[in-house]
Order: C-alpha cells, then sequence, then structure tokens
C-alpha cells in the first residue's frame, strides 16, 4: 500500500478551490468595508446637518458626544458659559422690539404692532389718518406718520404699504367703489413718508384691498372701526428669524 502511494503523483501548493476561496472571501471584506464606510459617512452628514439647525436656532455650543454646530458667523457666548441670544439684524425685527419702539416714540396709542406672514404690521387705526370717505390726511397724521418713518428705516429694507375699509360701499365722483379709496389712501401714505424724508433707502409698495381683508366682523361698528386701517408692513427678508418669536 505504501509503494502505490510513493508511486502516485501528488500536487504541490494549495488545492485550486482555495484560490476561488480567497478571491470570494476578499471581495466580500471588500464589501462590508464599503458599507462601513457609507454608513460612517452618513453619521458625519447627519451631525453636520444637525449641527446647522442648531446654529440655526441659536444654540451655539459643544457639549461631549453632541452634535457639532457649523456656522460660518461668530458665536458669542455670555458671561458664565451660557450661550448668549443671538443678534437680531435690523432689518429683522422681533414683535416685541416694534412694540417697544412704538411706545418709545409715544404712537402707542395710535398705531398697533401685529405679526403677518410677511413680517410686522403696523396698524394705523381709524380716524388717525383720514376723514370719512377722504383720502387727503388730517393735519395731525404728518407727525404721526414721520414717527413711523424712522421706525420703519430703523427696522426694515422693504415695507407694504396696505389700504383696508370695511364693507360699507362708497360712491362718488372720485371713488367709485371702496377699492378706489383704499388704494388712494395708501398713495396719500407713500407720498407723505417719501416727503417726509424718514424713510432713506426702504423699498416701498402699495395696495388697496377694499373690504375683502376684514379683521374683525363688519355687522358691529367696533368691528367696522378695526377694518377701517391702513398698514404698513415692515417687510422680513426669506431667511430672518420669524418675527413672531420674541427674544430670549
Amino acid at each position: 500500500m505504501l509503494e502505490e502511494l510513493d508511486d502516485e503523483e501528488v500536487d504541490e501548493g494549495a488545492p485550486a478551490w482555495m484560490a476561488t476561496f480567497s478571491d470570494m472571501a476578499t471581495l466580500l471584506l471588500t464589501f462590508f468595508v464599503l458599507l462601513l464606510s457609507f454608513a460612517n459617512m452618513d453619521i458625519v452628514e447627519f451631525r453636520t446637518m444637525m449641527g446647522s439647525v442648531r446654529d440655526a436656532f441659536g444654540v451655539q455650543f459643544e457639549s461631549q458626544g453632541d452634535f457639532a454646530a457649523r456656522s460660518d458667523s461668530p458665536v458669542t457666548v455670555a458671561p458664565g458659559g451660557s450661550p448668549a441670544a443671538p443678534s437680531v439684524l435690523e432689518n429683522a425685527p422681533t414683535i416685541m422690539q416694534v412694540r417697544e419702539a412704538l411706545e418709545q416714540h409715544d404712537i402707542d396709542g395710535e398705531v398697533d404692532a401685529e405679526p403677518v406672514p410677511r413680517g410686522v404690521a403696523l396698524r394705523i387705526r381709524d380716524g388717525v389718518l383720514f376723514e370719512s370717505g377722504s383720502d387727503v390726511l388730517i393735519p395731525e397724521a404728518r407727525p404721526l406718520l414721520q414717527e413711523i418713518g424712522t421706525i420703519a428705516e430703523t427696522f426694515a429694507d422693504e415695507i407694504a404699504i396696505e389700504g383696508h375699509t370695511d364693507d360699507r360701499p362708497i360712491h362718488t365722483g372720485r371713488f367709485p367703489s371702496n377699492w378706489e379709496l383704499s388704494a388712494a389712501r395708501s398713495t396719500a401714505v407713500l407720498r407723505q413718508l417719501s416727503a417726509s424724508g424718514t424713510l432713506g433707502e426702504v423699498q416701498a409698495s402699495i395696495a388697496g384691498y377694499a373690504e375683502s381683508r376684514p379683521v374683525a366682523d363688519n355687522d358691529t361698528a367696533a368691528g367696522r372701526a378695526r377694518n377701517r386701517r391702513v398698514e404698513i408692513i415692515l417687510v422680513t427678508p426669506p431667511d430672518d428669524p420669524d418675527p413672531t418669536e420674541p427674544e430670549s
């Protein structure tokens, strides 16, 4: 038996199937390494994204094992290590800032500040600017618009002046309907603001909405008085903070 084994030829080296097995193992290793590298890349991108979201909401500190905020703007930290409130751009006022400005200019009794989708609206109350059915500014309106123009220049790069009426119809030689009246009142306000020189480089637009955008019920005298108004909207740029959010 031993002689028969010695006579048989014995192949040197590893069997042929080992080459195929090695190739398969190498390919599997490469595949799992690629999967691992992709998984790590997703985590990094996720952390960066979450860090940007945190930075956008004013969270400016980093804790161990948490998301790292990525921002091109400098970070200001208040004394004691607590994060400082993000500074608010002049052209992106919060509602609290505008109301404080109205109080400082002593016109909060004639003008209300309300948040709207486009920014902050300075809502001038009925009878403050015009007589009933007229687009001629009363004498007391000019100093009021002077103060409003100063506030608008401080907080906005763009304003929109909108005229509104109640639902009672008007038909005169000058104003066939409320549409013409509301538009004429917006024009009169813009002319006065421009003449006062307070707007500076602020861009302005006008619109007349007649009775189409009420803020109160037209069935009552008080509701109709609220609907008869001129609004000067301090337009917030799209990338600026939400004006409805008060400062922390």
